[in-house]
């Protein structure tokens, strides 16, 4: 089945406006440590409500076993919202005030964007950027099947390739068609909603070729069925995660006060995570309901740091949103620093 983003969109409304139905308040437990159990939200607190996006419940659940949410200062929301796509329907809509999407995908939402971003007029931008350290675990690719006999660039012409819109993913795939010299006409493209769909496609031996996130395909590369051609970071991609806030949310002194906090907190949980690995791959077996083998291998990948915006990491975007440009894949071209904000740079990244 295929999507077409404005499909996409359009279907998400019963998704965003129950969103904040799916979200998980942090209460005190008995023994008065944080926990996420589910209850209904409250508007009478008096106290600031953060709703972070998230496409699945990973973040959520080692940053509560880690301790770091004890003593929060402001209520904080949890929304399971799977597809970068969602995750921008959700910011638009205001159903949540940041979300969890890929580095890239801001560029292709700013470059086919209706109006003109500026520094006044982007409804979202990038807030913070993370990614894990460790080159072992690069985890944007794009893959082939072993059975379609391709073994260079040039051999995917023609060929079926499956990825997801929004993101990383859909980045991936781009700049991978674009290295390949190919146009969508020279190959059989299919777009499903998010990249767990694309992943499937993948395993069940509908695609050739397939552009996302390694743990999504893991079994067959595990298994021999495929190999991976490309990676992100051979395509010039930061190849990391971002949190995307509202505009209006990073201007708003008491909600910008309560992310910057969140940021400071979540980077706390990545020493924890770092040290506890053994913790976190019984977090991906009993809340993940993961097997053994994908639990020890998504614990080590999933872990991150984070990395400040800087003028490194924009003159990276710069150049991928130009490439897009130039190749007819995004309307037209723009300055990516509009889309991003070194506000909280000192809550990610202190040193920097």
């Amino acid at each position: 089945m295929r999507f077409r983003r404005r499909d996409v969109l359009v279907s998400l409304g019963a998704l965003t406006a129950g969103a904040i139905a799916s979200c998980r308040d942090l209460s005190k437990s008995e023994s008065g440590k944080a926990s996420v159990t589910a209850k209904p939200v409250s508007s009478n607190t008096g106290r600031v409500k953060l709703i972070v996006g998230q496409q699945d419940n990973a973040l959520q659940e080692t940053v509560a076993a880690s301790g770091v949410l004890e003593g929060l200062p402001f209520d904080l929301q949890w929304a399971v919202i799977p597809g970068p796509a969602a995750q921008l329907a959700a910011l638009y809509s205001k159903a949540i005030d940041v979300g969890l999407v890929g580095d890239s995908t801001l560029i292709v939402e700013q470059g086919n964007a209706k109006f003109e971003w500026t520094q006044e007029t982007a409804p979202i931008q990038n807030v913070a950027y993370r990614k894990n350290p460790d080159p072992a675990y690069r985890s944007t690719i794009t893959a082939v099947r072993n059975s379609a006999n391709i073994k260079t660039l040039a051999d995917l012409r023609g060929k079926k390739w499956v990825s997801n819109f929004g993101g990383i993913n859909y980045f991936m795939y781009v700049l991978s068609r674009i290295e390949a010299g190919l146009k969508v006409t020279d190959i059989n493209y299919i777009q499903l909603v998010d990249g767990a769909a694309a992943g499937s496609a993948f395993k069940a031996g509908r695609a050739d070729v397939f552009s996302g996130s390694v743990g999504t395909i893991k079994e067959a590369l595990d298994s021999g069925e495929a190999q991976i051609l490309l990676h992100a970071e051979d395509l010039g991609m930061f190849a990391g995660g971002a949190f995307t806030a509202r505009t209006d949310v990073i201007r708003d002194p008491d909600k910008s006060k309560a992310l910057a906090e969140f940021f400071e907190r979540v980077r706390k949980h990545y020493d924890w995570y770092g040290k506890n690995l053994d913790t976190v791959e019984k977090i991906y077996i009993e809340k993940r309901k993961q097997k053994p083998k994908l639990a020890k291998y998504f614990a080590a990948q999933s872990f991150a740091a984070f990395f400040p915006v800087n003028d490194d990491l924009l003159k990276r975007n710069q150049n991928l949103a130009d490439r897009l440009f130039q190749a007819g894949e995004i309307a037209k071209k723009i300055d990516v620093s509009v889309h991003n904000t070194r506000k909280f740079n000192s809550a990610t990244v202190p040193s920097a």
